[in-house]
């Protein structure tokens, strides 16, 4: 692809089925500049890729717009989804209207043709009633299905057209002449009603459909709902004004109170607060925020008040990113769609075909079949609606992801979401995936008296070594945040420690090379110790005056607490857990002895893991590979499906196909129960659509009429067919409800 190709999400109205998505699709594929195209129907929504030398939203807009679709091209993606809850609105309204005027014309013209009412000019009256619900309230479908039918994309509304139009026209010459069959011994029967009936039930199953559809899109209309539109921005003086969110820059200082969401990505200057992600990342606890702690747009603000100074704001937070993130994956196709789409692509042609085939065989039998023939030809027409198809998976697709984004799981992609459930082996690194990534004092030789902290917290302060920040917070802590003081002297020895003066106090710090090198003498205990806590593959530090070592300290990267329990549910699953890390055999072991992982390849390079994933796929497994690292992002590019830990490098969640944004192990088994439970509801979906039209067209066409005498009329085809595309977006909407077990 090109680096100037632009990529955009556009909201479409007006789409009607699964047909007219194609139609969508098609039309946008085909406009010069437009590299790639993709409908979901079920949001409602397509996206595309254009080079902007070439073309801009704007043609592709007025493209569709002559295909018969409207295209909303806004200014952002707020702007987007603003303009389309109002043209929806807009539709949910005109459809209502049209709904009511339909059943009110649609029940008295019923009542007159079922019950054989008849007085004179009775079928004028029907022809009146019927014709009035065609024009008031199904215009549209002769609107838009002639012109597809016409430009041989004939779709939904040109199935409703030419179904109603017939049995319209086959009455209204019964009306006008009906000797022409009666002088044949033919009753000139009237079916104004399936006319009627069959929009009425049309707009019926549309108008509650859409009403369900909507609720598909909860999860990111709910993460919409998490950005503020105002802020309170604190000036250089200290006071306090409300500004939009859009007037915020970085570096603005923000002030935070209880009950709000923080407006930005920032950093807390001054102030504590307890601060609820759990939209975010799933954990339903508050965070304890406080000076130089970071926070994220869109997160609650429990109790007490901070000032935020932003760091990114707008489209660059977090926030932002996950919407937008789930509006692709929402938009995207699973593989499983590819056979959909097929179908529904020579779908309305074939039921056309079909119907035109009911009507030659029944009239083959005799002239007298001839109204037979039209009632089988229509019902066959109306029932045969291929909505419920094109819903079947993008509407399981959308309530799955967003699913997984209230729990904390981010899935960028249908495909991954679907695969998913393939997984029989991950592959996770130890390093901020299994471990918490940070190095923290967990054991000491001795407790140590005050000065000797305030020493080594002086002087670990200001140190560079990775394990300085872990020595300095154990011994701030032992200290009870007593401010560290200033150092007579500092000295850092490179791979070795640091010695240094603090209030006339000389200490030393390091490992048993500087131990040697200060001539220290090391207690025979301390030494068991470090041995004992290397074999762990912890680090080891000695800490001591002059000649004498007075204490060990042992500083690990901790193993997650989730970590043995995700092992554990993994295995109950079937899935086998491999470690794989660049850090020493010893280290390594330790952790999978910790954790219950039974299979180790440890020293290993990027390009290292990359091949072991490489063999383990060769080897007939579907892997997926969980990291956070940038020496991670090989591997999981490797992988058949890339899992990136929230907090990790923007590599590997680049790369990654899930993120779990809380970066808890345990949501790793969620996210594959996730697939399995959103697959079953798109084969179960898939089923009831496609054995619905299996059995529904022969019944439809008569088959069972000539054995048992029964005949489904078009009233009946009509609310069969509204009743199945309520139920596929019904049964995909459980999904909202699925329980996670751990």
């Amino acid at each position: 692809m090109k680096d100037n190709i632009k990529k955009g999400i556009f909201p479409v109205t007006g789409m009607m089925c699964a047909v007219c998505a194609g139609t969508v699709e098609k039309t946008v594929g085909e406009q010069p500049g437009v590299e790639s195209a993709a409908v979901n129907f079920a949001s409602s929504e397509v996206s595309f890729s254009w080079d902007p030398s070439v073309t801009s939203p704007e043609k592709v807009a007025q493209a569709v717009r002559e295909a018969g679709y409207e295209m909303i091209v806004a200014r952002s993606a707020a702007e987007a989804v603003e303009e389309k809850r109002d043209a929806e609105l807009r539709q949910y309204r005109r459809m209502k209207r049209d709904l009511w005027i339909a059943w009110a014309l649609t029940i008295p013209l019923s009542v007159i043709c079922m019950l054989h009412v008849h007085f004179p000019g009775d079928s004028y009256v029907q022809m009146a009633l019927a014709l009035a619900v065609m024009v008031l309230s199904g215009r549209r479908f002769y609107v838009n299905g002639l012109r597809h039918l016409f430009q041989r994309r004939p779709d939904m509304d040109s199935l409703v057209a030419v179904s109603t139009l017939v049995s319209f026209l086959f009455s209204l010459f019964n009306t006008l002449d009906p000797s022409y069959f009666t002088s044949r011994g033919i009753p000139a029967d009237l079916y104004y009603e399936a006319s009627a009936m069959i929009i009425a039930f049309v707009l019926t199953g549309k108008f509650l459909e859409g009403r369900a559809r909507r609720d598909t899109g909860d999860a990111i209309r709910a993460l919409m709902g998490l950005q503020p539109s105002e802020a309170r921005l604190v000036d250089p003086d200290g006071n306090v004004r409300t500004v939009r969110i859009g007037e915020i820059v970085p570096g603005d200082m923000l002030s935070v109170r209880p009950g709000d969401r923080i407006p930005v990505d920032g950093k807390v200057v001054s102030g504590v607060a307890s601060v609820d992600g759990s939209m975010l990342t799933g954990e339903p606890e508050g965070v304890e925020k406080a000076s130089g702690d970071t926070v994220s747009a869109g997160t609650l603000d429990i109790n007490g008040t901070i000032v935020v100074e932003a760091t990114k704001v707008g489209a660059a937070t977090e926030l932002a990113r996950i919407i937008e993130c789930v509006r692709e994956a929402q938009g995207s196709k699973a593989p499983v769609q590819r056979l959909v789409d097929r179908i529904s692509r020579v779908f309305v042609p074939v039921v056309i075909a079909l119907s035109v085939l009911t009507f030659v065989v029944w009239t083959a039998f005799g002239e007298g079949y001839l109204p037979m023939a039209v009632l089988a030809a229509v019902s066959v027409l109306v029932i045969a609606c291929p909505c419920a198809l094109g819903l079947a998976t993008p509407t399981a697709v959308m309530v799955g992801i967003g699913r997984g984004a209230s729990s904390g799981i981010l899935i960028k992609e249908a495909a991954a979401l679907e695969e998913l459930k393939n997984v029989d082996v991950l592959a996770i690194d130890k390093t901020g995936t299994l471990t918490e990534g940070r190095p923290k004092v967990t054991e000491c030789s001795t407790d140590p008296d005050r000065e000797l902290l305030r020493a080594v917290y002086a002087l670990e302060e200001r140190s560079t070594h990775p394990l300085a920040r872990a020595l300095a917070e154990w011994a701030s802590e032992g200290l009870g945040g007593e401010a560290p003081l200033q150092p007579d002297s500092l000295d850092n020895i490179p791979g070795k420690g640091i010695r240094g003066s603090v209030e006339g106090d000389a200490v030393w710090i390091g490992n048993e090379a500087l131990a040697a090198e200060e001539g220290a003498d090391v207690p025979e205990e301390l030494s068991r110790l470090a041995v004992l806590w290397a074999g762990e593959g912890a680090g080891v530090v000695f800490v001591g005056r002059k000649g004498v070592a007075l204490m060990a300290v042992k500083v690990a990267d901790t193993v997650r607490p989730d970590a043995a329990r995700t092992v554990a549910v993994l295995k109950d699953m079937g899935v086998r857990t491999v470690l794989i890390t660049g850090d020493r055999r010893a280290t390594a072991e330790y952790v999978a002895a910790r954790t219950g992982i039974e299979e180790v390849i440890s020293g290993v390079m990027p390009q290292g893991k990359q091949d072991a994933v490489r063999r383990l796929r060769s080897e007939g497994h579907f892997v997926a590979m969980a990291g956070d690292g940038i020496n991670d992002s090989q591997a999981m590019a490797e992988a058949d499906v890339a899992i990136a830990m929230g907090g990790g490098s923007d590599i590997a969640i680049e790369v990654a196909q899930v993120t779990i944004v809380s970066g808890r192990l345990l949501y790793i088994p969620r996210a594959l129960r996730l697939s399995a439970a959103t697959l079953k509801v798109i084969k179960e979906n898939l089923f009831w659509a496609f054995i619905y039209n299996v059995l529904g067209i022969p019944l439809a066409a008569g088959v069972l009429y000539p054995a048992f005498g029964i005949m489904l009329t078009p009233m009946i085809a009509s609310a069969a067919m509204a009743f199945s595309s309520v139920c596929v977006v019904m049964n995909s909407l459980r999904l909202r409800s699925l329980k996670f077990k751990v």
